[in-house]
């Protein structure tokens, strides 16, 4: 009886440090610093905090994501449910801060622009045309897709 007593303390002490140590990794790369975030948009943030993390710890960069309406931006730009959403390079110190919207019940959409080529074998030539993807993200997409246009021009290498 002792022993089994014994072996379920141990896994549960072990299952306790995993989770802090979980915990520790995840507020390491990303810190949401605003509980009362407008909306739904804190508690889809948290339990989105593991993914993003992932992604930070991969690139080296670490996000910090502020309520916008009490650290308004330096541009005075209107911050009304909106995130200040700021990814700081941990090699260089670069950081780029943006705006995000935090409505959590909107669609956001995207458009993008790319070119593609044709090849025509008959005649050995290649015709670009302009590709056009519209897409519909939901509140957690609009942030990845921000955070991943931060991280990209954070991480940047600069040519002189």
């Amino acid at each position: 009886m002792k022993i089994q007593r014994l072996i379920n303390s141990i896994q549960s002490n072990n299952v306790k440090r995993k989770i802090l140590q979980n915990e520790e990794r995840i507020n390491r790369y990303v810190k949401i610093h605003d509980v009362t975030t407008p909306g739904d948009s804190f508690n889809q943030m948290y339990t989105a905090r593991s993914v993003i993390a992932n992604y930070a710890e991969k690139k080296g960069v670490s996000i910090n994501i502020y309520d916008a309406g009490k650290c308004p931006p330096p541009d005075n730009t209107p911050a009304d449910n909106k995130l200040n959403v700021i990814v700081t390079d941990l090699l260089t110190g670069n950081a780029k801060a943006k705006l995000v919207d935090a409505d959590t019940g909107r669609v956001y959409t995207k458009v993008a622009e790319k070119p593609i080529i044709i090849p025509i074998l008959s005649d050995c030539t290649d015709i670009v045309r302009q590709s056009i993807r519209n897409t519909e993200d939901t509140f957690l997409r609009n942030l990845y897709r921000n955070i991943e246009e931060l991280t990209k021009e954070v991480t940047a290498k600069q040519t002189k």
